[in-house]
């Protein structure tokens, strides 16, 4: 009797051996294929990754609301296909968003995002610096009924015709009424940069490599340094 009940534990600790071993090895197949199960679907699908590539910020970020970290770079994995929402939050500067739809494999990238300041630093009475006037339209821009496009390709459409529009680091600075706004395509974001005491056609200049705008305002230049916060006393 102590032999057979011997033999039946060896057998059933095989047995368990074997199909731990198979358990493990099926996952260890499924992970290294960046399989991933769904439970809405019932099936193993292919995840995605969302990447947010860039020098070190320190700033939330947010995946469909929930915080993930507090700086980028980073990376997302092992995803269900599906909608998400990627937030970058820093205080004493706008929200950073964009949403992604990603497809079994895809991949999510985003690539050095900048932090535009809530409000700017402006600088006041500068010397030795003259905008000029351009023209309404920045190079390869074209604006047909509220319309605007770049090179032939669509980018937004305004509810009322902007005084001017230019190409700016890959986002379009606009002139609505007294308003200077940047429009950035990447989450169709919209941010007021700087309000004037006009409503004409305001002389302007634009330094890509230090994200600054000159701008002309009642007789007054004034230099917008969209990525310095101003600093609360």
């Amino acid at each position: 009797m102590l032999k057979k009940r011997r033999q039946l534990l060896s057998v059933v600790a095989g047995t368990l051996a074997v199909l731990s071993f198979l358990i493990l090895s099926s996952y260890a197949v499924v992970w290294a294929n960046g399989l991933r199960f769904n439970p809405s679907s019932g099936s193993f699908d292919k995840t995605v990754l969302i990447a947010i590539e860039s020098d070190r910020i320190d700033a939330g970020l947010f995946l469909n609301g929930e915080k993930i970290t507090g700086q980028i770079p980073y990376r997302i994995r092992n995803l269900l296909p599906g909608t998400y929402l990627v937030e970058l939050t820093k205080v004493g500067f706008y929200p950073w968003k964009q949403t992604f739809f990603l497809s079994e494999g895809q991949v999510g990238l985003i690539t050095d995002p900048v932090l535009l300041a809530d409000p700017p630093l402006i600088t006041d009475s500068l010397v030795g610096l003259a905008p000029r006037l351009t023209s309404q339209l920045g190079n390869g821009l074209s604006l047909t009924d509220g319309e605007l496009t770049d090179r032939g390709t669509f980018i937004t459409r305004f509810s009322r015709s902007p005084l001017q529009v230019h190409g700016f680091n890959g986002s379009y600075l606009y002139q609505d009424g007294n308003e200077l706004r940047l429009f950035i395509p990447a989450g169709t974001q919209d941010f007021l940069i700087y309000q004037a005491t006009q409503a004409d056609q305001l002389p302007i200049a634009l330094f890509e490599k230090t994200w600054q705008v000159a701008v002309t305002d009642n007789n007054q230049v004034r230099l917008i340094n969209l990525t310095i916060p101003v600093v609360s006393e």
